[in-house]
């Protein structure tokens, strides 16, 4: 079933935020969608304000993916100097590796655990990547991230095979049992995601990672019924287009092992 909780609203005053809580609107249930997950965002909104709100969601990737990338306590390279996801904010200048600092719009996050949330037959899944393992200080310390989450590659077999000098890998390619390990959460695991104007390219723990983007498969994807519910989670955005275009092509699991074994 889904359902709503209250919203939270805040406004960023001498590096504090103001709360207020507001009701939301109740969402009738969906038929056909899966079981619900409990998720929480903050977003920019007009005049600088930040909103926050906690709802449930639809528990399948194509929503889930917008809140699990990013471990609690991964440090991400900001302007002022390295800060903990969790302790970020909409509004905070962020440093990106094509871009320089760029605005941070939202930061959308969720608990995963070893049961898989609200969702017992959806099991969630971490990975480390040991620090050093893709050259030295990346990255550094250890990092941590959820399912979601793609890395930079700039490998020389890419240009054979895409024609591109640099492509997205989904970190779940890379599993090797040595260097990046799947991790079974024992406890509850907080994890975040970040989205910007554009698609970005951030540092986390020192290690080129992407920030949100749905895909440009995502409107044949979203049902007419489901479209609405996805552009809820990005209050701040009016419709698909705001996401832009992705800021190198993106591989699949299985077209990344075929690169990687080249």
């Amino acid at each position: 079933m889904t359902y709503s909780l209250p919203t939270e609203m805040g406004i960023r005053n001498n590096n504090s935020v103001l709360r207020l809580r507001t009701a939301q609107p109740e969402r009738r249930p969906l038929r056909g969608l899966p079981q619900s997950r409990l998720c929480e965002a903050a977003y920019l909104g007009h005049n600088s304000q930040i909103h926050e709100y906690r709802r449930a969601i639809a528990d399948m990737p194509l929503f889930t993916d917008a809140f699990c990338a990013i471990a609690r306590g991964t440090l991400i390279s900001c302007e002022t100097g390295p800060i903990a996801v969790e302790d970020l904010l909409p509004g905070d200048r962020v440093c990106t590796v094509d871009n320089g600092p760029q605005t941070l719009l939202w930061i959308g996050s969720m608990s995963v655990s070893a049961q898989g949330g609200n969702n017992p037959n959806n099991s969630t899944t971490l990975s480390r990547i040991t620090a050093d393992s893709f050259g030295l200080g990346r990255p550094m310390p250890d990092l941590m991230l959820g399912s979601s989450a793609r890395l930079l590659r700039r490998d020389p077999s890419l240009i054979a095979a895409l024609g591109t000098k640099a492509a997205l890998a989904p970190v779940t390619a890379f599993i090797d049992g040595e260097t990046v390990l799947e991790i079974t959460p024992v406890t509850t695991t907080r994890v975040y995601h970040l989205l910007f104007s554009n698609h970005q390219i951030i540092r986390a723990n020192g290690l080129e990672i992407e920030s949100y983007h749905p895909g440009k498969d995502v409107r044949t994807s979203l049902s007419q019924e489901a479209l609405p519910l996805f552009l809820d989670m990005f209050p701040h955005i009016t419709s698909l287009g705001h996401f832009g275009s992705t800021a190198y092509p993106r591989l699949s699991k299985n077209d990344t092992l075929e690169v990687l074994a080249a």
